[in-house]
């Protein structure tokens, strides 16, 4: 018998005032190419971005054509403003933790399995005989 899962709600997509009263910076997409990059850019969500050494946030708006920028001092203010924004759940993280740990082990035990039963699969080559 199996049963029933079902996913989590998605969070709300973020509150567009509240990233402008935590102090990000609205950017219009005017060119061809950053209209590109901001539909390829994961909707409905803050993102996390990297340029330059520098940690950004942003959120695409490509409806309206812009784009929120945020430094993590804005992020950090917003999270303040809207504390259920952008955060997994403590049991989320810790089941995504858990799937990977598993997924690891396993390959660990099969591993771990392989070498046992032929002691000599980790040289390739003993003594000059040759190996795989």
């Amino acid at each position: 018998m199996l049963g029933c899962a079902s996913n989590p709600p998605a969070p709300p997509p973020p509150d567009k005032d509240k990233l402008v009263a935590a102090g990000f910076k609205v950017v219009d997409a005017k060119t061809q190419l950053q209209q590109e990059r901001l539909a390829a850019l994961p909707q409905g969500r803050v993102s996390e971005w990297q340029r330059t050494g520098q940690t950004y946030y942003v959120f695409p708006d490509p409806a309206k054509k812009q784009l929120y920028v945020g430094t993590p001092k804005e992020y950090d203010t917003y999270r303040v403003l809207n504390p259920t924004a952008g955060a997994e759940s403590l049991a989320q993280q810790h089941a995504k933790d858990m799937a990977a740990y598993n997924k690891q082990d396993s390959r660990m035990n099969i591993n771990t399995s392989n070498d046992l039963s032929d002691p000599w699969s980790l040289w390739d080559n003993v003594e000059g005989l040759g190996g795989r």
